[in-house]
């Protein structure tokens, strides 16, 4: 009960500083989402708390699994908003983009349900199973969309603006360590060892809050210096298409239509 109520204390805490940091610096206008999952965050720790020390068993699973709905929805939220940083430029998704984003967050549906659907946890009743076989789920296909927000970035060659490589590193550390405790709670098949996954998934989101208190704090680094080898690689870039695209549009008659 000692080190659940240090965890707590210390998810606490690390989520206040960090909703003060995104409130203080303005950075939720830059992260509107991820500063509402913050904060959705900080007041189920509180709720959960309360419910759990004061409240019934009955109400602490109606908390439980409305909060879990509302987390879910808002970690989509949270991959769709950096994937709008990352993927779109001047208001306009970046050509090939959507197509690559559009297959995988079909895709990733399914094999989150596939994994869930034929998992066999080590649960004591009927309805521990099926939490694990959602947890599992859900944490699959977050996990899913924002591999496939990255995958879509290098394959593009787009780079990354800073506060939402700042966002995303974060995130992706703590979604990896959850689908590896997610996935050892459905496949391990011990219960005993269930609260020390937990523990360690915990213990990564808050280091992941400290990274992010550092990183919302600190401001944007300036932009590099457009170098001459850039320009020159661009501007050889810009050749190689102006003459791909006479090649492809080029007709033997000299412009004149084939009949």
């Amino acid at each position: 009960m000692s080190l659940s109520l240090v965890l707590w204390g210390a998810g606490f805490l690390g989520n206040a500083v960090l909703l003060f940091v995104l409130l203080y610096k303005r950075r939720f206008r830059l992260v509107p989402w991820f500063t509402t999952w913050i904060g959705v965050e900080l007041l189920y720790n509180i709720a959960g708390f309360l419910v759990f020390r004061y409240g019934s068993k009955h109400l602490y699973a109606i908390t439980y699994w409305s909060s879990n709905f509302l987390d879910v929805s808002l970690q989509i939220a949270v991959v769709l908003e950096i994937a709008a940083v990352v993927l779109r430029r001047n208001g306009h998704w970046v050509e090939g983009a959507r197509v690559r984003l559009s297959l995988m967050g079909a895709t990733a549906p399914l094999v989150a349900l596939g994994m869930a659907w034929f998992m066999n946890p080590a649960a004591e009743t009927r309805l521990d199973a099926w939490s694990a076989r959602a947890s599992l789920f859900t944490t699959i296909l977050i996990f899913v969309l924002f591999i496939a927000v990255v995958m879509a970035s290098y394959q593009l060659g787009l780079g990354w603006r800073s506060y939402a490589m700042r966002e995303s590193y974060g995130l992706i550390v703590w979604v990896m360590v959850a689908f590896m405790t997610d996935t050892l709670h459905a496949y391990w098949r011990t219960l005993g060892h269930f609260t020390v996954l937990e523990n360690i998934r915990i213990a990564v989101f808050q280091a992941a809050s400290i990274y992010w208190i550092i990183a919302f704090w600190l401001p944007e680094p300036a932009p590099k210096p457009m170098t001459l080898e850039n320009i020159d690689r661009l501007n050889a870039l810009r050749r190689e298409l102006e003459y791909g695209h006479r090649s492809h549009g080029a007709s033997p008659t000299d412009g004149a239509l084939p009949k």
